[in-house]
C-alpha cells in the first residue's frame, strides 16, 4: 500500500509539473487578450460557427483564441460562465465546438514529426485530421442551433477600442488579478483528479483496459500489419508513424490501409489518454461537466472516424 502512494504521488507530481505551467500560461493569455481588446480582430474565424450554433456572438472569441492556445480558448468559457453570461447549455456546446482550432492548434508539434516520417502522406493523415475536427464542430454547431433557442449577447464584455488605451500596466495587473481568481479553484480541483488518476494508473487500472482493446483489436477484420500500427498508436503516435512508414517502404502495408490503421489506432489511443484528459476536463469544467464534456466529445470524435474508417474500407 506505501509503495503504490509513494508511486502515484510522484506519478501526480510528474504530470502536474508539466500541465499545470500550461494550464496557467492559458489563463493568462485568455485574461489578457480579453482585457486588452486584441482577441477581438480575430474573432471572425468564429463568428459563422457561433452564428449557426445560436451562441452569443461573444463565444467567437473563445473560437478564435483556441486557435492560438486551446486551454485560453476554454479558459474564456470558463470565465463567461462563472460570471453567469453563459449557461450550462451554451458552455457545453462552445466548448464541444473548439474541436477543429484544437486540431489545427497541433499543426507546429504534428507536421514536422508527420513529415519525418511520412513525408507526403503525412500531411494527408494531418489533412484528414484537420476534417474531422471541422465535422465534429460543425456537427456541434447544428446540435446548439437545435438545443439553443434564443441567444443573447453576453453582457459585460469589454469594448475593444476602450481597453486598447489602458495603459498595458493596468491591463497586466486585471489579467494577473483576474488568472490568479480563475485559476485557484481550477487548481484545487485538478490537484483532486490528477492525484485519483495516478492512483489508477499505479494500481494498473489503465494497463488493464489497454489489454482489453488489444484483445478485442484482434478480432478487428484488418491485416496483421493494420493492427500492429493501430496498437502501437496507444504507446506513442511517433511509434505508430515511424512502424508504419517501415511497413509501407518493405511494401507490407498500402497507403489506404495506413491511413485506416493511423485513424483506429486514434481511437484505441483514447484509453491511454484518458490518463491526461480526465485531469484537465476536470480541472477546468468540474467533475460533474468535465466528465460529461470529456465522453461527449470523444464518442462523438470516435464514431466520426469509425464511420470514415468504414467508408475507406467500402468506397475507396
Amino acid at each position: 500500500m506505501q509503495e503504490l502512494l509513494i508511486t502515484s504521488t510522484k506519478i501526480a507530481l510528474s504530470f502536474l509539473k508539466r500541465s499545470v505551467p500550461g494550464l496557467l500560461i492559458g489563463i493568462f493569455i485568455a485574461e489578457l487578450l480579453i482585457e486588452k481588446g486584441i482577441i477581438n480582430r480575430l474573432s471572425p474565424l468564429g463568428k459563422p460557427f457561433v452564428r449557426i450554433s445560436n451562441l452569443p456572438e461573444e463565444c467567437a472569441l473563445a473560437f478564435a483564441t483556441a486557435f492560438l492556445n486551446t486551454r485560453a480558448g476554454n479558459a474564456m468559457l470558463i470565465d463567461f460562465y462563472k460570471e453567469g453570461k453563459i449557461g450550462r447549455k451554451e458552455l457545453y456546446i462552445a466548448s464541444l465546438m473548439n474541436a477543429f482550432p484544437a486540431m489545427v492548434r497541433h499543426w507546429n508539434s504534428m507536421i514536422p514529426v508527420l513529415l519525418a516520417t511520412l513525408g507526403g502522406l503525412g500531411l494527408l493523415y494531418f489533412g484528414i485530421l484537420v476534417l474531422i475536427g471541422f465535422i465534429q464542430t460543425t456537427v456541434f454547431a447544428f446540435a446548439g442551433k437545435l438545443l439553443i433557442k434564443r441567444p443573447e449577447q453576453i453582457k459585460g464584455v469589454k469594448n475593444p477600442a476602450k481597453n486598447s488605451r489602458e495603459p498595458f500596466k493596468k491591463v497586466l495587473r486585471k489579467a494577473l488579478a483576474k488568472t490568479r481568481k480563475y485559476s485557484i479553484p481550477i487548481l484545487k480541483t485538478m490537484i483532486l483528479a490528477t492525484y485519483i488518476t495516478a492512483l489508477l494508473i499505479a494500481a494498473g487500472f489503465f494497463e488493464y483496459l489497454t489489454s482489453l482493446v488489444k484483445d478485442f483489436a484482434a478480432f478487428l477484420p484488418l491485416s496483421p500489419e493494420e493492427i500492429s500500427v493501430a496498437l502501437s498508436a496507444m504507446g506513442s503516435s511517433i511509434a505508430a508513424y515511424t512502424l508504419g512508414a517501415n511497413l509501407l517502404k518493405a511494401g507490407l502495408i498500402g497507403e489506404k490501409a495506413l491511413i485506416r490503421s493511423l485513424l483506429l489506432g486514434s481511437v484505441l489511443a483514447n484509453i491511454t489518454f484518458l490518463r491526461v484528459l480526465i485531469p484537465y476536463y476536470i480541472g477546468l469544467y468540474g467533475a460533474k461537466d468535465g466528465t460529461k464534456i470529456m465522453l461527449i466529445s470523444m464518442t462523438t470524435r470516435s464514431a466520426i472516424i469509425l464511420c470514415l474508417v468504414l467508408i475507406m474500407g467500402v468506397v475507396l
